[in-house]
């Protein structure tokens, strides 16, 4: 079972750190690519939308980013701790989220880099189509109705 709280303080910090780890192999450059620096993002990430921390059985799993933008509600990220994957945390938080968003949103929607095979095989058993491929980026935008 998880729980989602809003994330505090030092948790950015940590949320952040995860995210390098994690996506070490292209973070820095599609942020360049985007024009971004590092700055930058850990402004953009810190002044839009929420950040939460993911606890399963009251230890850190991970975070998600969300950002409800009229009738779409955008997954920046949802990032899980390495000794936290592979137990459907994700898919409980995608699951939770569809519920939670179900009267006041249209579709989720998220990006995710082609090399995340992982991710998008879970984004794909959930229901989400790619809707955009970013070739320059190798990125794709993957969407899933929910109303």
């Amino acid at each position: 079972m998880i729980t989602c709280e809003i994330a505090q303080g030092e948790q950015y910090a940590e949320f952040m750190q995860l995210m390098h780890d994690e996506t070490r192999e292209y973070l820095r450059s599609t942020m360049e690519l985007m024009r971004l620096t590092q700055e930058q993002f850990d402004k953009l990430f810190r002044s839009v939308g929420q950040v939460y921390a993911i606890y399963e059985d009251q230890q850190l799993a991970g975070f998600y980013w969300i950002e409800q933008r009229e009738t779409v509600l955008h997954l920046h990220a949802l990032i899980l701790k390495p000794q936290t994957q592979s137990r459907g945390i994700g898919t409980q938080v995608l699951n939770m989220l569809t519920s939670k968003y179900r009267n006041t949103v249209n579709s989720i929607e998220l990006g995710v880099h082609d090399s995340n095979e992982r991710a998008i095989r879970l984004y794909e058993r959930q229901g989400f189509k790619t809707v955009k491929q970013l070739h320059d980026l190798s990125f794709r935008i993957m969407q899933k109705q929910i109303s």
